[in-house]
């Protein structure tokens, strides 16, 4: 089954949304980037396909978090 991936990283001081052919940025706060990724996620989950999302801390290390796959959220 197809799987989207999206990240939410630190680049410049600035945080952005990346994924395929995709990069939005801008965002001032991890937090902002955060909320504007899930918004963008749920298109997809609502489709049924499953997101992968991979969030970076602000020490830049990253941690995944599978969305739209039964029985996780």
């Amino acid at each position: 089954m197809t799987e989207i991936h999206y990240g939410v990283v630190r680049v410049a001081g600035r945080w952005r949304l990346i994924g395929e052919g995709l990069t939005l940025n801008g965002y001032e706060s991890r937090k902002a980037a955060t909320r504007a990724a899930l918004r963008l996620t749920s298109f997809a989950t609502g489709l049924g396909v499953p997101v992968e999302l991979h969030l970076q801390d602000e020490n830049g290390g990253l941690r995944r978090k599978r969305l739209g796959v039964e029985g996780r959220a």
